[in-house]
């Protein structure tokens, strides 16, 4: 009897598991025909019966990992939307992009992002909050606009938690720990993967979305088309820029020779490491920008000036008034992450060159970190030589009407 009994059991998870397979390959085969950007993408995915540990699903970028009992839940645009969930979790490259942020605030953040792209597009519909363990399906339109990175900063701003979710998020890294986080509804798990692994994982996903985005026509969010654009088009880092505008800034007897608008090619120059670098740095602090890009910015200058031996280097913040100015100088033993950032309002170029001009600060080269709107002009184009780095232009569309503008950077 008792032998009968585990028999039947078997054939019903066997079933189940059958059914539930059965259910995301014909979900596939919709998004193939409706939204066929996220059906080629899901066909690339190994579906895979993670039921044991996996109390929703997920993805490692190669396979879509499931919970039967919450598949079989799900109605069939409910499981569209999951499909579309987990496909935009490989193209956001959300399992590594995470870095030091907080583990459950940015899952809910990528979550928020994925989600509001997914109704904006039609994918299905939004998963119920009853059948969530989480309670609650991360979507709220006032983060529309926003990546992941920067509805991260928002929720934190906010003070609000990681609760929510609709699926587990795995993390690629270099150690098998089964559990990271909480391992449950909106948790995280480790995935075993060397760097040179996840290169060319990274690499495959790159290939697969450029070919669905060309093969699916205009059907593809205004995001992904942005990322494609990136990958394909030839276009220096704004970091190799900086370091580069820095360097030019030197006199020594050559012409540098600026990026070509045609080939995004650069000639760099050879340079006399034992000259000093007389740089100013400017940080706007409004509302806009974090304290994470500024140190982020900060620490990209330091890696220059450490190349140098010798430097001085002003730095100071700013809004509608110029404050909190320093001095750093190869000899004074000082690095710049000592420096305190504060926040700040409005934008006001004028009192940079203002505050140069009154306190007799003539440098090489003058580097403003900014959201690139200022209340009034851009400043003084006669003063000095200008180097602009604009945060949070996505389209880039912004360029300062005098001096060099570059882009600063983040991963969606």
């Amino acid at each position: 009897m008792l032998e009968t009994i585990e028999k039947t059991e078997a054939t019903e998870i066997t079933q189940m598991q059958k059914t539930a397979i059965e259910r995301i390959t014909q979900s596939r085969v919709r998004l193939l025909l409706t939204k066929p950007f996220f059906g080629q993408l899901a066909t690339r995915l190994k579906i895979e019966d993670a039921s044991d540990y996996i109390p929703t699903a997920a993805t490692d970028g190669r396979r879509f990992l499931y919970n039967v009992d919450f598949v079989q839940s799900l109605s069939d645009p409910e499981l569209d939307f999951l499909v579309g969930h987990e496909v935009l979790h490989v193209v956001y490259d959300h399992m590594g992009a995470r870095g030091e942020r907080d583990k459950m605030v940015y899952n809910a953040a990528a979550d928020y992002n994925i989600n509001m792209t997914l109704v904006e597009h039609h994918v299905g519909e939004p998963i119920k909050d009853d059948k969530l363990a989480g309670g609650k399906i991360c979507l709220d339109w006032k983060y529309r606009g926003l990546n992941s990175f920067e509805i991260y900063d928002k929720l934190v701003e906010e003070g609000a938690g990681g609760e929510g979710g609709m699926d587990v998020h795995l993390e690629v890294g270099d150690s098998d720990d089964e559990a990271d986080g909480q391992g449950g509804q909106g948790g995280n798990q480790k995935v075993q993967m060397s760097e040179e692994e996840k290169k060319i994982l990274q690499d495959e996903i790159k290939q697969a979305v450029i070919q669905a985005a060309q093969s699916a026509g205009p059907d593809v969010p205004d995001s992904v088309k942005r990322m494609i654009s990136e990958l394909i088009a030839p276009r220096m880092d704004w970091r190799d820029v900086l370091r580069t505008q820095l360097e030019s800034s030197l006199r020594s007897d050559f012409t540098f020779m600026r990026p070509s608008k045609r080939s995004g090619e650069v000639i760099f120059p050879g340079m006399n490491k034992d000259e000093e670098l007389n740089v100013a740095v400017f940080l706007d602090t409004s509302g806009s920008i974090s304290k994470d890009m500024l140190r982020d910015f900060l620490s990209e200058v330091q890696g220059i000036m450490d190349q140098y031996q010798s430097y001085k280097i002003t730095i100071a913040q700013f809004d509608t008034a110029v404050y909190s100015a320093e001095v750093f100088t190869s000899d004074d033993g000082r690095t710049m992450n000592e420096y305190e950032l504060k926040g700040g309002g409005g934008t006001d170029f004028d009192v940079v060159f203002n505050y140069m001009a009154e306190h007799d600060i003539d440098p090489d080269q003058m580097v403003m970190f900014t959201d690139g709107y200022p209340w009034g002009s851009w400043g003084n184009a006669d003063y000095c030589d200008t180097l602009f780095v604009i945060h949070g232009d996505k389209n880039r569309k912004i360029e300062a009407p005098f001096g060099v503008t570059i882009h600063y950077d983040i991963a969606a």
